[in-house]
This record gives C-alpha cells, structure tokens and sequence, in this order.
C-alpha cells in the first residue's frame, strides 16, 4: 500500500504532462483542449488499474497517455496510403482527386467565388449551371442536375415522381448499398409503393406487363454494380423496358458507377457508359460523382430537361444540393473528360499503369529499404487489383506488391504498426502475410512506406 501512494503521489499535473515533447506534438493535430482531456482519462485508468496490475511503473503513465494520443488522432479526417489494390475504395473515400485540380481549387476556392452569381448579367444567378451543362455534353443529356449523393438522387426522383403511386421494379434489383442502406428502405421514406416483379433469378417483361395498373408512376432498374447473378438467370433489357413507358409512367434507371468512357484497355464485360444507358429510351439515369466518375462525392441525374426541371424545383433541392467545393472538383474533372485528358484523372491514373510502371514503383520500394533483413522479411508477390466502389466486382486487374512477414509478430500487427504512422498505411492480410499492393500507392510515397518498413525492421531487430 505504501508503494501505491508512493507512486500515485508521483503523477505529475497535467501541465507538467503537457510540457513532454512526445506528449506536446500532439497539441497541433489535436488541438489542446482534447489532448488534457486523454490526459486525464489516461490518468484516471492509470490510478483505476492499480486493483489489478501492482507491478505498474510511473513511466507506463506517458505511454499509456502517447497511445491515447495517436488513438485520437486516428480518428481525424487524414491522408492514408493505399497498399489495399482497391482503386475505388469506399473506406478510403472512393475516387482519388488529382493533385493538379486540388491546387487549383486552393487557388479559386481561397477567395469569394461566383457560386451564384451571374458575371455576364451582372446580378444573381443559379449555381451549378457550367457543370450541369458539361455532364449533359458528355453523356449527350437534355439536362443534368447534381445533389449530395445518388442515394439522395434516388429519394428525390422518387419523391417527385412517385409519391403515393406504385414503382415497379425487379426482385432481383432490391440491392442493399454501403452503410446498409436498402433500395426498398429508401423507396418507403419516400411515399412511393414498392411493386416488386420476377424472381430472384429471372425476370421477364411480361412481369413488368401484367404489374401495371393505372397507379404505376414509375419502373426503376437498379445496375447490379456490386454483385454478379450467373447460372439460371434471365432480365429484361433496358430497351424493352423503355417500351412500356408513357404519359404516366417514366422509365428510370440508377446505374450507380457513372462511367463516361470507352477504352480499348477496359476488359470486354466492362460498366456501360451514361450515354449508352440513355440510348437504350431511359428518361431518367442517376448515378454517383466518386466512383467511376473519378471526381467528389456528388449523386447526378441526367435525362430528359422536363423532368430535370421538375426536380430543379423540389423544395427538397434546398436539402440536397451541393456546395462550391463539390461543383469545383466536378467542373474540372468533367472538363479533363471533355478533353480527353484521361490519364490526368487519378482514378484512371491508378487504374491504366501498364506492367512496367508498376514494376518500376515495385524496385524502387525494395531499394529504399537498406535494412539487411529485407531478404528474409520482404517479398516480391503478384496480386490482382480491383476496381472497388461497386464496380465490376468480377474483374480483377494484374499487379504486383510485397508481403512482410517478420518472425516473432503477426500480421495484425505488422499492420497496426503501419496503421499507427504519421501517413498511415492500409494493407491487406492474404494468407496470413500483411500484403501491400503497389498499383494503389502512389510514386511520392514509396519513400514514405520504405522508411515505415525500415523502422518495422529496426524496431523488431532491437
């Protein structure tokens, strides 16, 4: 008991705390309201625990406070390196914005902009009409309109076009999307009647046929971005579908990914285009800004101006719209499209590296590594990247990685090691090995897992 008090009677105050460097350089990222705050939780757990640890020392007390810190600071809104080979990844927040148009941004978004203004007319205008009009250009649309995200895009087509009517759609389409969100929870929020047609496996236009009654405001297709049906399995074709359109019913269809282009490297059964989508009769295709789209998170309707125009004038809209930030990286992504500036977009940077550029990245990652244990640690592998997001969840691209295995740690914590960097590095475990896949890591930042690997190797050497 004497002991105790003599230890507990050494805590310093949390001024003193402060006062470490290893504790203070978290003040900056934090902020140094919430660092006293783990301060003190760490103090409190340190006094708690001496009912069940009497061997702890007073230094266990910084440690403990240093670990609270970078647990914090794990929960911030940061830069990550992605060594997952997922090129879309939704954790890791989709599509990639290219460098170039995020100095740009800095540039025009620093200052007051012309969000609605109208600089030729001199007085008041509408946001988002240059961008609106880019993405109709591209996708040869009547009209085009932008919100927050698609699922908003499905709620607000719903809610305009189908509240309290009955909207068809086939059983094999009632996706459920990230974060649990459901195509017939959303449909519901929405006032519209949910008509499911078909069978899990086969649905045919007949089903949609003998469905319709004089309440049917609306069919919906819903692409299935995210899975794949094979074996038994029949669905009616888009053009088909449009046959059954007419002054009530519209023929809608969220598509999801939102690929604008046709590329000679893409696989054969690849994600169809907005506007091939749009010429199969469709009045109304949504889909998302941060997939395939390669740009910020925004949901885009295009199709015909009548109904865009209706939407325009929801008072939902007020809710839904978007702000400067997100039309800016839309405005400039859509306009490296409408030049033809491909490999100028990240995502499509990422995805087009033939196999020598990933070879090149994968030399200079092992020759940064000096440490005398890499040949037996670090290993040269080949592995399959993903296009993520949804998209194309069958094709898998050829790439390359290492695998670290370092005797006397698992893989877990191989990875939480990398986790706990200053960048912070994402992985993945395959065969129990903490793998890193070169496609999704970036030219710049091979130096920077090269020195995470190397401290890995040193710390484990001490």
């Amino acid at each position: 008991m004497e002991n105790l008090e003599n230890i507990l009677k050494q805590i310093p105050q949390v001024e003193k705390l402060l006062q470490i460097e290893e504790i203070s350089r978290f003040i900056p990222d934090l902020g140094r309201a919430l660092v006293v705050k783990v301060i003190r939780e760490e103090i409190r757990k340190f006094r708690d625990s001496f009912d069940k640890e009497n061997d702890l020392e007073i230094e266990d007390l910084s440690v403990s406070i240093i670990s609270g810190c970078i647990r914090k600071r794990n929960e911030k809104l940061r830069r990550v390196i992605n060594g997952t080979g997922v090129v879309i990844h939704t954790n890791l927040g989709r599509a990639p914005i290219a460098k170039e148009i995020i100095d740009k941004l800095s540039g025009e978004l620093s200052r007051y902009t012309n969000l609605e203004f109208d600089l030729t007319a001199g007085k008041r205008g509408k946001r988002g009409g240059f961008v609106e009009e880019l993405i109709s250009n591209l996708t040869s649309a009547e009209d085009a309109i932008i919100v927050n995200n698609n699922a908003a895009s499905v709620f607000l087509i719903l809610n305009e076009f189908a509240k309290g009517k009955d909207v068809i759609i086939s059983r094999s389409e009632l996706v459920q999307i990230g974060g649990g969100f459901r195509i017939p929870d959303i449909m519901h929020q929405t006032g519209a009647n949910l008509i499911e047609v078909g069978t899990t496996n086969i649905t045919e236009l007949a089903d949609y046929k003998n469905a319709i009654t004089e309440n049917t405001a609306m069919i919906l297709s819903v692409h299935q971005s995210n899975f794949k049906m094979e074996g038994f399995t029949k669905s009616t074709s888009l053009k088909d579908l449009s046959s059954l359109k007419n002054g009530s019913i519209i023929y809608v269809r969220d598509l999801g990914s939102g690929n604008l282009l046709v590329d000679a490297r893409f696989p054969k059964t690849f994600e169809p285009t907005i506007s091939s989508e749009l010429s199969q009769g469709i009045d109304l295709v949504c889909f998302s800004g941060d997939k395939m789209l390669g740009s910020g998170q925004a949901g885009i309707i295009v199709g015909r101006r009548d109904l865009v125009q209706r939407l325009r004038k929801n008072p939902l809209m007020r809710m839904l719209r978007v702000d400067k930030i997100t039309y800016y990286l839309l405005q400039e992504t859509l306009v490296k499209y409408a030049n033809r500036e491909i490999d100028d977009i990240s995502l499509w940077g990422i995805i087009f590296q033939n196999k020598k550029a990933l070879g090149n990245k994968l030399n200079r990652l092992m020759r940064n590594i000096k440490s005398d244990r890499k040949k037996e640690t670090v290993n040269r592998i080949s592995v399959k990247s993903v296009f993520g997001g949804g998209t194309s969840p069958n094709v898998r691209i050829e790439s390359s990685g290492i695998q670290i295995n370092i005797p006397g740690m698992t893989a877990k914590e191989i990875h939480r090691k990398l986790l706990d960097e200053n960048i912070p590095i994402l992985g993945y475990i395959l065969d129990d090995i903490l793998t890193l896949d070169i496609r999704t890591i970036y030219d710049d930042e091979i130096p920077i897992v090269a020195a995470a690997i190397e401290s890995l190797l040193t710390g484990n050497s001490e």
